[in-house]
């Protein structure tokens, strides 16, 4: 693909059959591996990968604009103290 930034929820989906805002087809590819199963599940509401989104950056210490604030407080902002 000559440029991959392609700009915007409008040119994304477009161009590539995503919406996906200002990021690029490379930044979301990850969608391309999952496994069908999975891809449904998502799709019918049974997985929440907004959850599992917050989990990750959990994990990583990360808070929600990706920079790292430390396992303890991302544990907080993403709300996973219980």
């Amino acid at each position: 693909m000559k440029n991959n930034n392609l700009g915007g929820t409008k040119e994304m989906g477009k161009n590539t059959g995503y919406t996906a805002g200002n990021f690029t087809i490379d930044e979301i590819g990850f969608i391309q591996i999952a496994e069908t199963k999975v891809l449904a599940a998502v799709a019918r509401g049974e997985i929440d990968l907004n959850q599992i989104a917050r989990e990750e950056l959990a994990n990583r210490g990360l808070g929600l604009h990706g920079e790292w604030v430390g396992f303890k407080a991302a544990r907080t902002i993403h709300g996973l103290d219980k």
